[in-house]
């Protein structure tokens, strides 16, 4: 059994489960929300239903190892950059050095730069300071992007995800993920960002199935009791966190990071068998990911996920209602939604 898939299987059948999520109560049963904001999750989006309890055989793990061998292992150039934005003494000018290797990287840094700092009175012409002007969060996200695009299908319309919107998700997600673990304390910000950027890579892997029945996913008359989740099931034979930790894995990618894309979602009937500070980051992910599907709706039907108070209380963060509404919060996810070029959702009221 490959090495990889004997620690995935640890994991989904440990001795003794745990579970963190106590209920699957919709939001608006457990809160009772007054108006006029009540939760209601914006238009194209709607609350996710309970999935059944769910398990892979080893058959099927080893069926989803064999699809993934197909896509290109991750460049040691980009663990490299990857390594220097991680690093405490990095700096724009170490980080523009590093991104100067890469001339499509440095191209897009200056051109995305520019392109947010129309008000300035001056171009900014140089990798260095665009690195400075944009962040370390945001210029992570772009080269991953870059990265991933290279290796794994852009889809656009018609079949699977749409990689571009995904790909504004998840560096939504991102940013608001990073600043979740800030103000959480005791956590770890930056393995928050990475794991806020891949959360999603099953979904591209899922896309890289050329000969999968994608257009499934969303069929004509879904059966309402059914998730999206449940479709990637049935049609890939796992999911999509279970996919994109497999292929994080065969990336060697570190384990905690691994495991964060694999528990995303914060199954019910799986353990979290984490140390606390990359349990921070989980939860921090999975809380940002729900936020960003507030803000920009990436594929039909999307699913937003319960977030219960015992989850907000463990980050030391106010409850999930006011969590949607903190101006803070909400700019930084709109300013990266602009950047990257995503559409701001409609409110469900304004329908």
């Amino acid at each position: 059994m490959p090495h990889f898939l004997h620690n995935l299987l640890s994991h989904l059948f440990p001795r003794t489960p745990r579970s963190f999520l106590p209920s699957r109560k919709p939001i608006a049963e457990k809160e009772n929300l007054p108006t006029p904001f009540d939760g209601a999750p914006p238009l194209g989006a709607r609350f996710r239903p309970r999935s059944p309890s769910y398990s892979l055989s080893l058959a099927q793990m080893e069926e989803v190892s064999r699809g993934l061998r197909q896509i290109p292992p991750l460049p040691q150039g980009a663990l490299l950059v990857m390594q220097e934005l991680d690093s405490e003494t990095a700096s724009a000018a170490s980080v523009a050095q590093v991104i100067a290797r890469e001339p499509v990287m440095a191209a897009s840094v200056l051109r995305i730069a520019n392109s947010a700092a129309l008000g300035l009175r001056r171009e900014i012409a140089n990798v260095s300071e665009a690195v400075a002007y944009l962040g370390f969060s945001t210029t992570k996200g772009l080269f991953l992007r870059l990265k991933m695009e290279s290796i794994l299908p852009r889809v656009t319309t018609g079949r699977g995800y749409d990689s571009d919107k995904l790909w504004i998700h998840s560096m939504a997600v991102a940013q608001a993920a990073e600043e979740i673990s800030r103000r959480s304390g005791g956590g770890d910000p930056q393995l928050a960002l990475t794991a806020g950027l891949l959360h999603d890579i099953g979904k591209l892997a899922i896309n890289a199935k050329q000969d999968a029945p994608l257009s499934k996913l969303w069929p004509e008359n879904p059966d309402p009791t059914e998730t999206i989740i449940d479709r990637e099931r049935k049609l890939f034979g796992a999911d999509h966190a279970f996919i994109g930790a497999a292929l994080a894995t065969e990336w060697k990618l570190p384990k905690d990071l691994c495991e964060i894309i694999r528990l995303h979602h914060l199954p019910a009937d799986q353990p979290i068998d984490l140390a606390p500070a990359p349990r921070k980051a989980l939860l921090s992910v999975y809380l940002a990911n729900q936020l960003v599907k507030y803000r920009h709706v990436y594929c039909p039907n999307m699913e937003i996920d319960e977030v219960p108070d015992s989850l907000t209380t463990e980050l030391h963060l106010p409850n999930w209602i006011t969590l949607l509404q903190d101006p803070r919060l909400t700019t930084l996810i709109d300013r990266t939604l602009q950047l990257s070029g995503g559409d701001t959702a409609t409110p469900a009221k304004a329908a």
